[in-house]
């Protein structure tokens, strides 16, 4: 039985044309178009092991940044250069021989945040020395890159997510600790690390699911919006509120103020699904995530309170779209400003007499106006295989158009 390779998959629109590309392997074709021979592959950057984490930043130019772990769990990071003639994957860096980072958790999520030539990316270390799951922070300038560990901050759980924002005051990470709190770890620049339960330093916030899953957005001077389950599986909103000064208050200040969503008739989450955030024009938030039947749910703040849309089963004039698979990841992006969000996930096979197909292939949602539509974009572009064994996570960045990324199974 042939041994499994994990790679990564590039799914992108492209001039209105969608298109697929393996970020690992490349596809060499004979020298001499009547050759009998078929193209063959090779191997272009390490490939990913079961369970990688995955990330990825880009630009309105197309530049692009993919990271995730090989097999010796080292931080691999893949770059795409639109300027070169050709355009194409031109390199990698390995972080953990190349800078001499630490390697990577078993399983750990990888978290990226900033604009490429000075990105950050985070995740938790293996713990060959100390036990593990610190947060590790590895810093790009004018794309040099130097690493620093937080050892002062609560160890992430085994199965932590992360996730990561920038502002105009700093960088902030958040990941469960031991005891299943939300932690916030901020990089302050010359004032270095610090760290926050803000399970038990926020006044109502709920223990988090031990299975939740958790999303984070950064907007204005240092406002932030963290989103997690809670016991109940029930989406919980904290927001860091910045309160500009007054005559009598010059400095101003700022608070943290928690929201069960479920107060606005946002259903509960499917067990460890993921949720996702994009923010509007306007700066305000728009959450999605899976429901308790595994279908796309919209959860977005108008200005003045909630608007619940159930946009999977609202999608294509209510035919609906394909529920989630079991363990699907989901991805969601935007235009620049904030228009036209698009979902991504796993969708499941049908069930019926004959053998289920569709199982595991990649699904985009697309709203305009409030009007969803359903693309099957595994079908219809052939993908190769979703890694399902150990569930690939999905990531999507929008540059000059969407990109959705997966780890693939062959």
């Amino acid at each position: 039985m042939a041994e499994k390779v994990f790679s990564i998959i590039e799914v992108a629109e492209q001039d209105g044309k969608w298109g697929y590309s393996d970020i690992n392997f490349a596809e060499r074709k004979p020298d001499s178009p009547d050759s009998d021979e078929g193209p063959t592959w090779r191997q272009v950057s390490p490939v990913a092991v079961a369970g990688s984490g995955l990330a990825a930043a880009g630009s309105a130019e197309d530049d692009r940044r993919v990271y995730y772990q090989d097999l010796d769990r080292s931080v691999v990071g893949t770059a795409y250069e639109p300027s070169l003639p050709d355009g194409r994957w031109a390199g990698y860096r390995v972080f953990t021989t190349g800078i001499g980072a630490p390697s990577a958790d078993a399983g750990s999520a990888l978290a990226v945040t900033g604009e490429i030539g000075d990105l950050r990316v985070y995740y938790l270390d293996d713990g060959r020395l100390d036990g593990g799951r610190r947060l590790v922070r590895l810093e790009e300038r004018s794309r040099e890159w130097t690493y620093t560990v937080c050892a002062d901050a609560p160890r992430g759980s085994p199965i932590s997510p992360l996730a990561a924002v920038t502002t105009g005051q700093g960088e902030y990470v958040y990941y469960l600790d031991g005891r299943g709190h939300v932690v916030e770890v901020s990089w302050l620049g010359a004032e270095g690390w610090s760290f926050a339960d803000l399970t038990a330093g926020v006044e109502g916030c709920p223990t988090p699911s031990p299975l939740s899953r958790l999303t984070a957005a950064g907007r204005g001077a240092d406002s932030r919006l963290v989103y997690f389950l809670d016991e109940n599986d029930s989406p919980v909103q904290l927001e860091r509120e910045v309160i500009e000064g007054t005559k009598k208050n010059p400095e101003g200040s700022v608070v943290w103020r928690v929201q069960s969503l479920s107060t606005y008739g946002a259903p509960a989450v499917a067990a460890g699904s993921r949720p996702a955030v994009v923010l509007t024009a306007e700066g305000h938030p728009r959450l999605y995530y899976l429901d308790s039947d595994r279908m796309v749910v919209e959860v977005g703040f108008n200005g003045r309170g909630w608007d619940v849309n159930h946009a999977g089963v609202d999608a294509d004039d209510g035919a609906g779209a394909p529920a989630a698979a079991d363990g699907s990841s989901l991805a969601a992006v935007a235009r620049a400003d904030g228009s036209a969000p698009q979902v991504y996930y796993l969708g499941a096979a049908d069930a019926g007499a004959g053998p289920r197909e569709g199982d595991d292939h990649l699904i985009e949602l697309r709203g305009s106006g409030g009007v969803w539509t359903v693309r099957r974009l595994g079908a219809e572009l052939g993908l190769p295989d979703v890694a399902t064994s150990v569930p690939s996570p999905i990531t999507a960045i929008y540059t000059s158009g969407p990109r959705v990324y997966y780890t693939s199974e062959e």
